[in-house]
């Protein structure tokens, strides 16, 4: 399979974007990781990780929406990293520009495997819930 990269956005979100586009070499895989999830409310736990969540949003529905294969490179990284901390990696989505409340669906993927070399690049499992089952099930439904 040919090594494909996706090109890089054509617009930056903040100034650290601007800084490392300008100062890191084009061969680093930039990944940024949105949530460490903790058992914050049991010190007891020694505030373990569970899992590591990427947060993805675009306009399409969350019952269609799966993960893009030109990301896979970052995907890669981040499923490595979450192997090395021997927990999970979740990818939360949800649709951009939809306000949210207790009625709003949300797609959680359980990632299992990225596979560069395999059609099949990336096995997760997929559940659509909303965001009320959401916060009432947490941490639950992300193990």
């Amino acid at each position: 399979m040919v090594n494909v990269i996706k090109p890089v956005n054509r617009y930056t979100s903040n100034e650290f974007h601007d800084w490392q586009r300008e100062n890191l070499p084009g061969q680093f895989i930039i990944q940024d990781l949105d949530t460490w999830s903790m058992v914050i409310s049991d010190t007891n736990q020694n505030f373990e990780p569970l899992f590591l969540v990427e947060l993805k949003r675009s306009f399409i529905d969350p019952e269609k929406w799966e993960p893009f294969r030109n990301d896979i490179n970052n995907y890669l990284a981040i499923f490595k990293f979450s192997q090395k901390a021997n927990v999970p990696l979740m990818i939360i989505y949800f649709k951009k520009g939809v306000m949210f409340n207790d009625d709003t669906k949300i797609a959680i993927f359980k990632v299992l495997n990225v596979d560069k070399d395999s059609d099949k690049w990336i096995e997760c499992s997929k559940k659509i819930i909303s965001c009320k089952e959401f916060k009432q099930n947490f941490p639950n439904n992300l193990l």
